[in-house]
Order: C-alpha cells, then sequence, then structure tokens
C-alpha cells in the first residue's frame, strides 16, 4: 500500500481533494437529497482531476498550488457537476 500512495503525483492527490470540497459545496448549495451526496462528490472529484490533467498542460496560472492550476480543476468540477445536473444523474 506504501507503494501506491508513494507513486500518486501531488497535484492529483491535490486535484481529487478538491473536487471532494467541490462535490461537497455543489450538494451543499443545490442537492435536495443525502442520496445524491455520494453521486456528487464521486462526480467532482473525477472532474476535478479530469481538470488537473488539463491544467498541467496549459501554462501556470495565477491561482496555483504547485502543479495544481486551481481554477481548472475548479471549473471542470463545477462544469462536470452542472452538466450532471442537467441530466439527473445526480
Amino acid at each position: 500500500m506504501q507503494g501506491f500512495v508513494a507513486s500518486v503525483p501531488p497535484w492529483a492527490a491535490l486535484a481529487a481533494f478538491l473536487g471532494i470540497m467541490h462535490g461537497a459545496l455543489f450538494h451543499l448549495c443545490f442537492g435536495s437529497g443525502f442520496r445524491q451526496l455520494g453521486a456528487q462528490v464521486a462526480v467532482g472529484a473525477s472532474a476535478s482531476l479530469a481538470g488537473g490533467v488539463l491544467g498541467t498542460m496549459i501554462p501556470p496560472a495565477i491561482f496555483a498550488i504547485g502543479e495544481t492550476n486551481l481554477i481548472a480543476t475548479a471549473l471542470c468540477a463545477w462544469l462536470t457537476l452542472g452538466i450532471a445536473r442537467l441530466f439527473r444523474f445526480c
């Protein structure tokens, strides 16, 4: 298990944590039931990881922690959560 944790890049761990936070905040703002929380957190974390990958490909931003572009991770998380809510996935 220690080898797996050591192989995860720091930007990915931070992006996943930020995605969990954005998913929980989205649930706080727009959620109607406790059943939706798990799906919203999962969608937020996966979308934020995708935003983290995208953020490593673009030039450094003003709001960045290490290699993690905070604007890209937040934007991808909220856009994906909004689309998932629009299609009634979560």
